[in-house]
């Protein structure tokens, strides 16, 4: 395994057994290509890490769009970019960047973005949209 899989899937281990994150509504290694609402110029080979979906009115809607980065290779600042543009077309409210030594909760609000050094439990994330 890379070591970003490692961190993947130490996170996913954790989301699901620590902070309640429901096994069936998270989404590993999807391809853009796979979401049938995106634009066809967007490259449908790249994939987001970790997509955690919530139930909705309409059927399920994503709620937390998850970028995993190793040590090597990009910057925070181009990791969170990156995730930041997978995200205008996901449109999750929350996204996070994760590391083997940390993870950054995003979101936005009308005065910019906020962020946590954290990944809350699924049940706070869920919440916080009603």
């Amino acid at each position: 395994a890379t070591k970003e899989e490692e961190v993947r899937q130490k996170l996913l281990a954790e989301m699901i057994r620590l902070l309640g994150y429901p096994r069936g509504l998270i989404a590993v290694e999807k391809t853009l290509g796979s979401l049938a609402h995106l634009p066809r110029h967007i490259d449908p080979k790249r994939r987001i890490d970790l997509l955690c979906y919530t139930p909705g009115k309409e059927g399920l809607s994503p709620l937390l769009l998850i970028e995993c980065k190793s040590e090597e290779g990009n910057s925070e600042e181009e990791a969170k970019e990156q995730a930041l543009g997978y995200n205008q077309w996901i449109k999750a409210p929350f996204v996070a960047l994760a590391r083997p030594d940390k993870i950054s909760t995003f979101w936005k609000e009308e005065s910019g973005w906020k962020s946590l050094p954290f990944l809350p439990p699924y049940s706070q994330l869920v919440s916080s949209l009603q």
